[in-house]
């Protein structure tokens, strides 16, 4: 599990690299008129596709140590299936907080790798794991909690890949109450409102995670049609990531509020949108 975690840092890391916009001057007569922005990485498949290999090395050889810098996620996939081996990966034990982190970790490189069938499969298995809140301390419960909300963003995501738009927003939304996104946020940034009233460190956590449910839920929204639930969502996210973040690169809210812009036909303010990202 351990070894799991570790590449999949490394597959983070790897991704911001290459993620990493690439800017070139653009030149008119000899002046510089602007900056052309590009992805290097637009066209790239998922690392297990044609460019990974068919099999790996040995573990703990030069070529494995070679090889996982490029194919991390290939090498945490295989650890993390070992793993639940191990494990036994059935009900017997139902509870166990570290048997759930090795199905929510592999539900995780699933999605990165576009299995999104096996993704749900696993994060089901931690959202239907029942945990007694009977002789239960405080700090395993809130993780039982965040593993729980996670599986739940898993599964929506995975959902809405297969096209079962209603499952997703059904993943998100619960048991249907008004507050359901806000208890979903709380679990998902392990901070109770109380926490974060009082303490700015826990109030910016659950303005993230308020912001990626609200982010899912607008996408959610848009699948079933309904572009006004998803602009509102969309609006709601921007508004949490601004009270934790100055930073518009790379931001999440504003991609999925310019996405109800354009649905919408709103093209002279998603064009404002762009620019003022400058």
């Amino acid at each position: 599990l351990r070894l799991a975690e570790a590449c999949i840092g490394l597959e983070i890391r790897r991704k911001k690299l290459k993620n990493s916009p690439k800017c070139v001057r653009v030149e008119l007569d000899g002046e510089i008129k602007g900056i052309l922005v590009g992805d290097d990485n637009v066209n790239n498949d998922s690392f297990w596709d044609v460019h990974a290999p068919e099999s790996l090395p040995p573990l703990a050889s030069p070529e494995d140590f070679e090889g996982v810098q490029n194919f991390p996620l290939a090498r945490a996939r295989l650890a993390l299936e070992m793993a639940l081996e191990l494990f036994g990966d059935d009900e017997s034990v139902p509870d166990d907080l570290t048997l759930q982190s090795a199905r929510l970790s592999l539900a995780y490189v699933c999605l990165e790798g576009k299995d999104f069938k096996e993704a749900l499969k696993y994060s089901e298995l931690v959202v239907k794991s029942n945990e007694s809140e009977a002789g239960i301390d405080s700090a395993r419960r809130i993780m039982f909690k965040r593993q729980q909300a996670t599986a739940r963003m898993y599964a929506s995501e995975a959902s809405a890949m297969l096209g079962d738009s209603m499952a997703s927003m059904k993943y998100l939304a619960g048991d249907g109450q008004k507050d359901a996104i806000d208890r979903l946020a709380c679990d998902l940034g392990g901070v109770s409102l109380e926490m974060a009233a009082s303490n700015p460190k826990a109030k910016n956590r659950l303005a993230k995670a308020q912001t990626m449910v609200r982010c899912s839920a607008s996408a959610a929204s848009a699948c079933l049609g309904n572009l006004a639930a998803c602009k509102q969502l969309a609006l709601g996210a921007q508004a949490m990531e601004n009270s934790y973040s100055a930073s518009r690169e790379g931001s999440i809210a504003r991609k999925a509020l310019l996405y109800c812009m354009l649905r919408e036909g709103n093209h002279g303010a998603a064009l404002s949108l762009i620019r003022s990202a400058r």
